[in-house]
């Protein structure tokens, strides 16, 4: 099933890419989401979704999609926990040593958000990106690909990762929303938020110019396969 779609032309017109590839439609680039979740809550697991999302863009002729990118995100049903009586900290000590890290650092080890963060939002899950694979091809759109994917279960949400994650700059993170938590290297926003760059792109990064080849997936399954044999 496809996800939300980000086109765009640069600064180029749509009209200009449409004469430059001879009426061929424009190219558009997709994120597929993969996981699987329990119909009931009746184990601490079951207040994790591990997803896999792959980043897709077609090839010059608009025919054929590969695989340009892939994110490796897990979701705490944060506000389900809450609500049920679960103890955050047993979910996500269970885990995994990263998520019970990352909720001592947003929680020092209680239920609710520490009160620097200055998290005042509703926030109904935590989305933590713990792996990120980009076809060089396919940088410029990182922001892009990064924003739309965090927002991909509403926006009523909290994203964190290590700020090496990405391979974005300081200032690209900050224009996304991110900020800083003293005395650690994870970063956070909150998604509901406005931000610098969905100022600049109120409808997501345009993408149009990303032109996929085969090589170009091979590429990413390759670095893919090597993230996953160091994975938490």
């Amino acid at each position: 099933m496809a996800g939300p779609l980000i086109s765009t032309s640069g600064n180029r017109t749509k009209k200009e890419v449409h004469q430059d590839r001879a009426g061929i439609p424009e190219t558009i680039m997709r994120l597929h989401c993969e996981f699987s979740t329990q119909v009931a809550r009746t184990d601490l697991d079951d207040y994790i979704r591990h997803l896999e999302i792959s980043i897709g863009s077609y090839d010059e002729d608009a025919l054929n999609e590969y695989i340009v990118g892939k994110l490796a995100v897990d979701q705490i049903m944060w506000a389900d926990a809450i609500v049920d009586g679960v103890s955050l900290f047993d979910i996500c000590d269970s885990d995994s040593q990263g998520l019970h890290e990352v909720h001592t650092i947003l929680t020092k080890g209680k239920q609710e958000f520490r009160p620097d963060l200055k998290i005042k939002e509703f926030t109904n899950h935590v989305m933590f990106v713990y792996g990120a694979v980009f076809h060089p091809s396919i940088h410029a759109f990182r922001q892009g690909i990064l924003d739309a994917a965090l927002k991909l279960f509403g926006e009523e949400s909290v994203a964190v990762m290590w700020k090496d994650t990405s391979g974005l700059s300081e200032t690209e993170l900050a224009d996304l929303g991110f900020c800083k938590i003293a005395g650690s290297e994870l970063i956070y926003r909150h998604s509901a938020l406005r931000t610098l760059f969905h100022d600049d792109h109120p409808t997501g990064q345009d993408a149009a110019d990303a032109v996929a080849e085969p090589e170009h997936e091979e590429w990413v399954m390759r670095q893919w396969k090597l993230f996953q044999g160091v994975s938490p």
